[in-house]
């Protein structure tokens, strides 16, 4: 009787934890796909992950004390929907929720999958252009005119925000998988893994930059690597890291809420202009037209040219927004899962939330319905291990996948190393065969002559047809969005012409490199099967 009630429990256990793997599969992967609030695809996404997470509570047994937690969290999600019209603390709330007897490993590396084959295939299609895709031609100081390109997302900036969580989930995975490699022999190859990832992953940020002209994206990789990588190989949370830690949400709050009211003249024009890219005066425009509350209001956006422009500083939204009680749970949250984490050495997770925050100061979705801030998984974990007093403990399956990145040897980094020069190798190689083989356009032709932000560039439409199409491309000339005759295209000078050529180079080398990488991966992997089996 005794055994059928263990096996009754766990298979529960099994199906909860399925039910909640594939939420967060159907979640990540709507927002990878570039869907978004409005599209009736994306509405039905939310419909099925609610209904998901639903039958994860329902299967998963609580206990009364953690009924009454989560339902006092749902409300206060629900309440301030009802005053603000804003799901995102909601469904934030029910990633957090749906966590009882689920690995946080697994879940970040359900997401990494899903999200990584998604976000890869569009960039990999955006690139090479065999799908359309939104780009913006921008002013930027120091580089001219340039092309801000979105590869088949809303905005650019979506396009480098996919990325960073990407960035954050592998990043994890390898990070925790170290962590847990106690074996004294190999920790300096384990150091060593971890920069070598840290520059890699940077490198790629790097590269979508190329693409997404996003600053914010670029600076928060940088950060986020450089604190995982500190924190890793600093081997402990010390004082100075403690204090670090417990002052980055009070910091961040006063930079998005305080700060834009105490700079002013030409300091605040220099620090809105070059750090905050305007989120300061828009910080200012929003305070000036709306008020503080306890539950959240609809925004008040009065002038005409602002209509699509919202509060992007996560935390300020999180404030005037969401209002005063979800700002208080949200921070007592916050600070109380610093507090857990640190007891606990969640290096791994302490270091997401900080990339998390950094990047609030500039983007909104740690709060909205983004489902980019992965952070609540690890806070649904800490907080069904506080209610029911159990340490949650990974599944011998689990710890297992993670042994790849603990059997660290000369023979594997030596490999490793290789594998790479060579891939590095194939890809400065390829792209010198495209820059050779190929002539420099001379001009660029696009369908858009308008800015972001609606700017015209004073350019005079042309009409092309076929036949002139084909000559132009013939003369090497790129062209982006053509459609017809009747559709007005815009000519753009060599300067941006080679500018859009260089990234193509660049492109055709890291995909190159990749291939490469690929290839040889799987035929090493080949020859150590061949080589166990005989």
């Amino acid at each position: 009787m005794a055994d059928a009630i263990k096996k009754l429990i766990s298979d529960r256990r099994q199906l909860g934890e399925g039910i909640y793997l594939l939420y967060f599969a159907l979640m990540v992967g709507a927002r990878a796909a570039g869907l978004y609030e409005g599209m009736t695809i994306y509405n039905i996404s939310l419909v099925l992950g609610l209904g998901l997470f639903v039958l994860k509570m329902i299967v998963t047994q609580h206990t009364v004390k953690e009924y009454v937690v989560a339902a006092l969290f749902l409300a206060l999600g629900g309440i301030v929907y009802l005053h603000t019209g804003e799901k995102g603390l909601f469904v934030c709330f029910t990633m957090m929720l749906g966590m009882k007897g689920v690995s946080s490993i697994k879940v970040v590396r359900c997401g990494a999958i899903v999200a990584g084959v998604i976000i890869i295939s569009k960039i990999l299609l955006g690139v090479f252009g065999l799908t359309s895709e939104i780009y913006y031609p921008q002013e930027r100081d120091g580089v001219g005119l340039m092309f801000r390109h979105a590869l088949g997302y809303a905005h650019p900036n979506t396009l480098h925000m996919n990325v960073l969580m990407l960035t954050m989930m592998l990043m994890f995975l390898l990070t925790v998988a170290l962590m847990r490699n106690h074996d004294v022999n190999t920790q300096r190859m384990s150091r060593f893994v971890l920069i070598l990832a840290s520059v890699m992953a940077f490198m790629f940020n790097v590269y979508i930059f190329l693409y997404s002209g996003s600053r914010t994206g670029l600076l928060a990789s940088f950060i986020y690597l450089f604190i995982n990588a500190y924190l890793y190989l600093r081997g402990g949370i010390g004082i100075f890291e403690k204090i670090c830690l417990y002052i980055s949400f009070p910091f961040v709050c006063f930079i998005s809420i305080v700060l834009p009211f105490l700079l002013d003249g030409d300091l605040f024009e220099f620090v809105d202009r070059t750090v905050f890219t305007t989120r300061f005066s828009l910080a200012r425009y929003f305070w000036s037209n709306n008020h503080i509350s306890l539950f959240g209001i609809r925004l008040v956006n009065p002038q005409e040219n602002l209509k699509t422009y919202g509060i992007d500083m996560a935390q300020l939204y999180l404030f005037l927004q969401l209002g005063l009680v979800a700002f208080v749970v949200i921070a007592a949250l916050t600070i109380w899962f610093i507090n857990r984490a640190i007891k606990k050495d969640m290096r791994a997770e302490l270091s997401v939330l900080m990339g998390m925050l950094f990047l609030g100061m500039w983007e909104p979705l740690l709060y909205n319905l983004g489902f980019k801030n992965f952070i609540y998984v690890f806070m649904g974990q800490l907080l069904y291990e506080a209610l029911s007093g159990a340490t949650f403990t990974e599944s011998e399956c689990t710890e297992k996948s993670l042994s790849f990145f603990q059997d660290i040897n000369p023979e594997l980094m030596k490999t490793t190393l290789s594998i790479i020069s060579i891939s590095l190798v194939v890809g400065i190689v390829a792209s010198t065969l495209y820059l050779t083989s190929t002539r420099t356009p001379d001009y660029l032709y696009g369908d858009r002559e308008q800015s972001e932000a609606g700017e015209s560039f004073g350019m005079d439409p042309m009409y092309i047809s076929e036949t002139e199409l084909a000559q132009i491309e013939g003369r090497g000339n790129i062209v982006i969005g053509y459609v017809d005759e009747t559709v007005p295209m815009y000519q753009f000078g060599p300067e941006i012409a080679e500018m859009e050529y260089q990234k193509r180079a660049v492109s055709f080398g890291v995909w190159s490199g990749a291939f490469a990488m690929i290839c040889l991966l799987l035929l090493n992997k080949r020859r150590k099967r061949y080589n166990a089996n005989v």
